[in-house]
């Protein structure tokens, strides 16, 4: 059901209310993400990559000296709109990165207490180290629900604009749908990070499941590892390869969101360029 919301969404997003040539390689750019869904990190990957890709065309869109000049002449309270969303995007996308870089530290700490727990004991060290990711994890989940409320402050295009210019009309509408994209991608991923499982801190359901019932029932990598460091930690096998998953993925986000958040300042920059000519 989620993943149909989600690609409704998308697909109202990428229909253009007016078109315009210029405004054509952008369109395609949001065509393109139409297609992706939510709940898998591996379509999550795909939605940061795809965004990557459309502020690519953006920031050569708005290089445009047409596109230039009709955002200059009269769209100057739609400028400080795409100014301020820019800058909540910017921010929403480096304390996720930060968070990724930290998910990161907290794994690699479980793999080395679990790596030396298997060759000489030292379970103490792994419990104390279980219990800093797990608090870790109710963390991020907080910080992934702020930043969702911090989404849902920028306009997304929510707003209609009427102007005699069809020209600023459909600059304007291209312009908000790539923020309104980019609103979809990254609440897809801040929904990833902040799932949780009702049983991530009862032992007793874990022991009640088997082992597999809970990788059948996590709807995502970190759910699992939820799971796993919940329940019986002496499946090493099971665990290591848990811990690996995670930290591919985890790489994987915080490499696209770097990359995401550098255009995002060159998008910024783009713009404050408009403005200030």
């Amino acid at each position: 059901m989620a993943n149909m919301i989600i690609k409704k969404q998308l697909r109202s997003i990428s229909l253009p209310s007016r078109s315009h040539p210029s405004t054509s390689g952008l369109e395609d750019a949001l065509n393109k993400i139409k297609t992706i869904t939510t709940g898998s990190s591996e379509s999550i990957l795909m939605g940061l990559a795809g965004l990557e890709e459309l502020y690519n065309c953006t920031e050569e869109f708005l290089k445009m000296g047409s596109t230039q000049q009709v955002m200059s002449s009269g769209g100057s309270e739609f400028m400080e709109e795409m100014l301020d969303g820019s800058l909540r995007l910017m921010d929403i996308c480096s304390v996720s990165r930060d968070l990724m870089v930290e998910t990161q530290e907290h794994v690699h700490g479980v793999q080395s207490c679990v790596r030396r727990k298997k060759a000489a004991g030292g379970g103490d060290q792994l419990d104390v180290t279980i219990s800093a990711y797990v608090g870790f994890r109710k963390n991020m989940r907080k910080e992934a629900k702020k930043l969702l409320g911090s989404l849902k402050k920028i306009d997304g295009g929510s707003r209609s604009y009427d102007h005699e210019d069809e020209h600023l009309v459909a600059v304007i509408d291209a312009m908000r749908r790539v923020e309104s994209v980019s609103v979809v991608v990254l609440k897809s991923f801040l929904e990833f990070l902040s799932q949780r499982k009702s049983n991530i801190n009862s032992k007793l359901a874990s022991v009640l499941k088997k082992k597999k019932d809970h990788h059948e029932a996590a709807q995502n990598e970190l759910e699992t590892l939820d799971s796993a460091l919940c329940g019986d930690f002496f499946f090493h096998d099971d665990l290591q390869k848990d811990l690996e998953e995670v930290e591919m993925s985890i790489g994987r986000f915080e490499r696209n969101l770097e990359g995401l958040f550098r255009r995002l300042i060159r998008t910024r920059a783009s713009l404050l360029n408009i403005i200030s000519h």
